[in-house]
């Protein structure tokens, strides 16, 4: 007998179904045995389906096999245990406990069924029916040890979970998924060096142990490695769940780059294949952006829990509040009030709720922003207090705890800050933003973000480039060695304050440094376009202030005369902008520019009409409808050069 490759000879189908379970090939034995008719049915032929099934997780499938063995020999207990962890592996909890009770007292499977009862109490998020069965469980073991670990970590008892943890792993051995959850608590306890090191462990032994699940071939075939799908075996090697630590350690950190570097690490699967974590992690760090995974966020939504990760919730309305996507926002907050209060936290809802009711009204906004902030405020005072207590005594630990307390209560206290900051300079407020950052600087003058949106708002005033200068200095000298990780706009403030206070060499030392290290970053491959946005802020600025022809010749060099890469619809903005300036100066006839002038913004904008002919000449936001017939760089340069020609020719 053939079956698709198989041969299944008479006197060694036995031996051939048990050598291809011996090969973990579940698929291949299920469609033998579903094809053997009437023999499938038998006690042997559920057992092996049941077994092949759950190992191919095909849960349903492998619970309704357990549940006709149940039927066909209802003395035996062992069928009823699997037919409840089948059951507790595809979801249908209820159902679980109430097969799990008919058993609960059988001698052999006492301390099985209590685990699996925990288990299924943990997942339904009865926390205190766990910890009761829990309690019933025999002391010490790996297993114990493990599920005392998880209810102290869903306590936000961290110190206490990385002991149970790391005697789980002392008693019971190395396991992956153990040494996950040591990893997870030690990156909720900020202990990223510790968290990096059990799950770079977690990975070179699935690299070792199972070459199968061909752990980074994604990278190595640019994204095109044939799908491994769902194996049990990479569902028990930790892989997945260390990959997706590891990457969301980077994008805390800020790198985006390498978090989603980390995804691609991951065994190769289609997107429809993808569990909830990674799907979730791939809409955050999606190279297009955030915004372009809103799909995939949005589709997490709808399967609800347990399926949806709880931060699902909060990411979707941050990433709305973040892209000024504020009815998008609201109306999420109301369709799923259930998980309003199951999953924001009482400041994380109050904050979303200030940022969605600032569109509709600023004061009412900034009166709810006002009491948030002042209730961080008292409580940071209060550590405040209490790390300088300890300071006074030897007792460290108490110092590291009062110092992490007062960290995370600064880290909820700067969105606040920052929102009601925020609110001032959506209006052109940047005096009302000055004054809200001065009142916020006696706990945050030395956080990196506050000193830095400090120095834009300084800079926005027009008057007091000295003083922003003096912020955004230490954020371009902290990274002197690498000052390609220093945001664009930073260098380019810099720069027009250096050149606004008649420090020019400063400014012109400052444009050199970046133009060599942008060099140096190109002949390594890397594209950056810093000195393109010097550029093009230095030569606005001389623009704004009716020095057309150097400011359009510093705009043109920044896009490389209009023949590159460079020229796209942010780029575009700043050119039209100043191109518009100068003929409305020209039309009033308030300003005069030489002929070879006049000569060089055509011949540039010439160019970006050929370079720009099919590249568009707006952005459109998320919500945005696009026209059918976007307008291009090409046909407004086309326009702006013609309305040039006529005004020169007049003015002849």
């Amino acid at each position: 007998m053939l079956h698709q490759g198989i041969i299944l000879r008479e006197g060694h189908i036995t031996r051939t179904i048990y050598n291809l379970i011996k090969d973990k090939r579940y698929d291949d034995v299920i469609e033998c045995m579903v094809s053997f008719g009437e023999a499938a049915n038998t006690r042997a032929g559920l057992s092996t389906l049941g077994y092949c099934y759950y190992h191919a997780q095909k849960y349903e499938e492998a619970a309704t096999c357990y549940e006709q063995l149940c039927t066909l020999v209802p003395k035996e207990a062992k069928y009823k245990f699997y037919y409840a962890q089948s059951l507790y592996q595809a979801g249908i909890f209820g159902d679980a406990l109430r097969t799990l009770k008919q058993i609960s007292e059988h001698e052999g499977l006492r301390e099985s069924c209590l685990q699996l009862q925990s288990a299924i109490l943990y997942s339904s998020e009865d926390f205190a029916g766990a910890q009761s069965v829990l309690n019933q469980r025999a002391a010490g073991n790996a297993e114990t040890l493990n599920d005392e670990g998880c209810l102290l970590f869903h306590a936000d008892q961290f110190e206490k979970a990385v002991q149970r943890f790391s005697n789980a792993l002392k008693v019971g051995g190395f396991n992956p998924l153990v040494a996950y959850n040591l990893a997870l608590s030690h990156f909720h306890k900020k202990e990223k060096t510790q968290a990096v090191e059990y799950t770079t462990e977690i990975v070179d032994r699935g690299i070792r142990n199972h070459p199968e699940l061909g752990i980074g071939a994604q990278i190595d075939t640019d994204g095109s490695a044939r799908s491994v799908g769902n194996p049990i075996t990479m569902a028990m090697s930790g892989i997945t769940q260390a990959l997706n630590l590891k990457a969301a350690i980077e994008y805390q950190d800020g790198n985006l780059d390498a978090a989603h570097d980390s995804l691609l690490d991951l065994p190769p699967r289609s997107e429809s294949e993808l569990d909830p974590v990674t799907l979730h992690n791939m809409a955050l760090t999606d190279p297009k952006g955030p915004v372009a995974g809103l799909r995939k966020l949005a589709f997490l939504l709808q399967l609800g829990p347990p399926a949806c990760p709880k931060e699902t919730f909060a990411n979707i309305l941050l990433i709305c509040c973040k892209h000024e996507m504020y009815e998008m926002a609201a109306d999420i907050l109301a369709e799923h009030t259930d998980l309003t209060y199951k999953y924001l936290s009482q400041y994380l809802y109050e904050l979303l709720d200030a940022l969605i009711t600032a569109q509709t009204s600023s004061e009412l906004a900034e009166k709810k922003l006002g009491v948030l902030a002042s209730s961080l405020a008292g409580k940071l005072r209060s550590l405040a207090a209490k790390v300088q207590e300890m300071r006074g005594t030897t007792d460290q630990l108490a110092l590291r705890s009062a110092l992490q307390d007062y960290e995370n209560a600064l880290e909820l206290y700067m969105p606040v800050v920052l929102a009601r900051a925020w609110i001032y300079w959506r209006d052109d407020d940047f005096v009302g933003a000055e004054r809200e950052f001065r009142a916020s600087a006696e706990f945050c003058s030395e956080n990196s973000v506050w000193r830095l949106n400090a120095g834009h708002v300084l800079f926005m005033q027009g008057d007091k480039y000295k003083e922003s200068a003096a912020f955004y200095e230490p954020i371009v000298r902290q990274h002197n060695d690498d000052i390609m990780s220093v945001p664009a706009a930073v260098l380019a403030n810099l720069c027009v304050s250096y050149i606004m206070t008649f420090q020019n060499e400063e400014a012109e030392e400052l444009m050199r440094k970046v133009e060599k290290a942008e060099e140096l970053k190109g002949n390594m491959g890397k594209q950056y376009h810093h000195l393109c946005i010097v550029n093009l802020v230095v030569g606005t600025l001389y623009c704004a202030k009716s020095n057309y022809e150097f400011g359009l010749s510093r705009i043109a060099h920044a896009l490389d005369g209009g023949n590159g890469a460079r020229l796209y619809a942010d780029t575009w903005l700043h050119v039209k902008r100043c191109v518009l300036g100068l003929l409305t100066g020209m039309a009033k006839q308030n300003i005069i520019l030489p002929y070879p002038a006049v000569q060089e913004v055509l011949n540039f904008l010439k160019s970006c009409e050929v370079y720009g002919l099919f590249t568009p000449a707006n952005i459109y936001a998320a919500t945005d409808e696009v026209p059918a017939e976007p307008l291009t760089i090409g046909l407004e340069a086309r326009k702006l050069r013609l309305l040039l020609i006529k005004l020169s020719e007049y003015e002849q």
